[in-house]
């Protein structure tokens, strides 16, 4: 296993727990790093929340799981 490998790993395991969570995660290429929006995966409820910004998709993924726990 070679370490990109691991890395799209650990990002499944995070979009995986913000699904069980009732979230989806979106990632976009920015300049200077990663976006990860989050929202709930029920297309009636539409909370306006900030993306988390990173330098890596796997560092922007744990700050927007970080906050969807917070927020439950």
């Amino acid at each position: 296993m070679c370490d990109g490998d691991r890395y799209d790993d650990r990002v499944t395991e995070i979009v995986d727990a913000a699904l069980e969570r009732g979230y989806t995660l979106a990632f976009r290429q920015r300049a200077g790093g990663w976006e990860a929006a989050w929202r709930p995966a029920d297309a009636g409820s539409a909370v306006a929340t900030p993306p988390a910004f990173a330098p890596t998709r796997t560092a922007a993924a744990e700050q927007a799981l970080a906050a969807i726990r917070a927020a439950a």
